[in-house]
């Protein structure tokens, strides 16, 4: 993607949006927590619906974008426009919203930095994508730091005596389930490169959630969630976290995004993936997760992964996915 295609009004207007998108999708994973959990610490949401609640938001959000192009796209784009609906949108969200009843949000955060590392190993082994030694060495790291933080997630949960059962229940199948979520978004990534190219990015966002809104919008319907926004006393406080997590935390942001890309370049806007951990896990901290020294140097390991593998690299789109 070439340097850029538009100005930008000063100097300082790149670089406050690239905070102000890192600050929107870093503090994706505590309005998921919120939405799942009630002020008192018990449950609210349940995630298979919060996180269909929030795909039809998002949907219901980009609708005047979706009606506009959907019915203008060539049929042979209508099976990936789906894809990437479903495969990096609807899936990553429950597994999102079903890993984070058991994980603390600033390590979803951290997970998520996978992303890039993802698209770049389902790119090499699916769509003849070139592969540097360099590259290798950064994913070897970032996959490192992702046992490094599980582990440290299991010890520090170990200090309250879990049974082997439970630390697989409590920590490695969530955490297996963000990572899965992950490669997720890596399949999506390649899919849009390869099978879209020419669509803008705010058409395929749109659309692709506009087809799998539909479904979306049953699954929540039919469920509790209507129920407990009514009768619950945190029900609103709950949907007032899902409504902004769908509509800023993903219509707002690409709009976003894309004004950035145009700013400056594709490279320039992917680095906002180093930055989402960083107020994924301040949130975290603020709201009294526990988060120890060995965490944040695990997700330190992990973004250190990615760099290394994105160094010297020139996209030739944006690879930056959140929760």
């Amino acid at each position: 993607m070439p340097a850029s295609n538009s100005l930008a009004p000063n100097r300082w207007a790149p670089a406050l949006i690239l905070l102000l998108l890192g600050f929107v999708w870093g503090s994706s994973f505590i309005l998921m927590k919120f939405g799942l959990f009630a002020r008192d610490g018990s449950a609210l949401f349940p995630p298979i619906q919060l996180a269909a609640l929030r795909i039809f938001i998002a949907g219901a959000t980009l609708l005047p974008i979706s009606l506009t192009h959907l019915a203008r796209l060539p049929r042979d784009r209508w099976k990936w426009i789906a894809a990437v609906g479903v495969i990096g949108s609807f899936i990553p969200a429950m597994l999102f919203a079903t890993a984070q009843v058991h994980l603390p949000s600033a390590m979803a955060g951290m997970l998520n930095a996978l992303s890039p590392l993802w698209t770049l190993v389902i790119g090499v082994a699916f769509f003849a994508v070139s592969l540097k030694k360099k590259q290798v060495l950064g994913i070897v790291i970032g996959l490192i730091g992702t046992v490094w933080l599980i582990l440290a997630q299991s010890h520090g949960l170990g200090a309250i005596a879990l049974t082997p059962e439970e630390g697989m229940t409590r920590v490695w199948k969530p955490a297996m389930m963000l990572v899965a979520a992950t490669v997720c978004y890596g399949v999506s990534v390649n899919i849009t490169r390869e099978k879209l190219q020419g669509l803008p990015s705010r058409v395929i966002a749109a659309c692709s959630l506009g087809l799998v809104g539909i479904p979306a919008f049953g699954l929540f319907i039919s469920g509790e969630i209507p129920h407990l926004i009514v009768h619950h006393p945190d029900g609103l406080h709950g949907l007032f976290a899902v409504v902004v997590l769908a509509s800023v935390g993903t219509a707002g942001a690409l709009v976003l995004f894309n004004q950035l890309i145009a700013w400056t370049s594709a490279v320039v806007a992917a680095s906002v993936t180093y930055i989402i951990p960083i107020f994924a896990a301040l949130w975290g901290w603020w709201d009294g997760e526990i988060l120890t020294f060995q965490h944040l140097l695990a997700g330190t390991c992990i973004i250190l992964g990615v760099w290394v593998t994105n160094s010297g690299r020139k996209p030739t789109a944006p690879q930056v996915l959140k929760s």
